[in-house]
């Protein structure tokens, strides 16, 4: 009696070390037409950024001028915990939203206690990395599910 066997094939999964050329293509892509980005590369482009340089970098660098795709993008991760960090720095420092450009945000901050603003920033950041590595996992998992790390 034959059996019908089915066997599947599983790929080797990917390091993001090993998808570095991707992630080029995709931060090249990203600056310069945000918007051609497919929904499994804005999730990349938008959560690399948070996995090696913290949220703080987030709010003064490019990032934060996506930062409700990020939030968006965090949710499709199910990093609900790192969602509700920016969210709660968000309702605290940028009630009115998240402004534009690094200097705008600055601005806005300057407004605050600096001793305030900077204990907000150290237990936002303390709290994040105490956490990031489920979020880098869950990242690439979702480079490797989506293939979007391949060529």
């Amino acid at each position: 009696m034959e059996t019908n066997e089915h066997k599947y094939i599983k790929f080797a999964e990917m390091t993001r070390d090993e998808a570095q050329t991707s992630w080029e293509r995709i931060v090249d892509l990203g600056f310069s037409d945000y918007n051609k980005l497919s929904r499994e590369e804005r999730v990349w482009f938008n959560v690399e950024p948070l996995i090696t340089d913290g949220l703080w970098d987030h709010y003064v660098n490019y990032g934060a001028d996506k930062n409700s795709d990020t939030i968006e993008d965090l949710e499709y991760l199910n990093a609900h915990s790192v969602a509700n960090l920016l969210r709660d720095f968000n309702n605290v420092y940028f009630p009115k939203g998240v402004p534009e450009g690094p200097d705008a945000r600055q601005n806005q901050l300057d407004k605050f206690n600096e001793e305030q603003l900077e204990n907000d920033i150290d237990e936002m950041d303390d709290t994040f990395w105490d956490i990031s590595d489920k979020l880098e996992n869950a990242l690439l998992k979702h480079i490797n599910k989506t293939g979007i790390g391949k060529l």
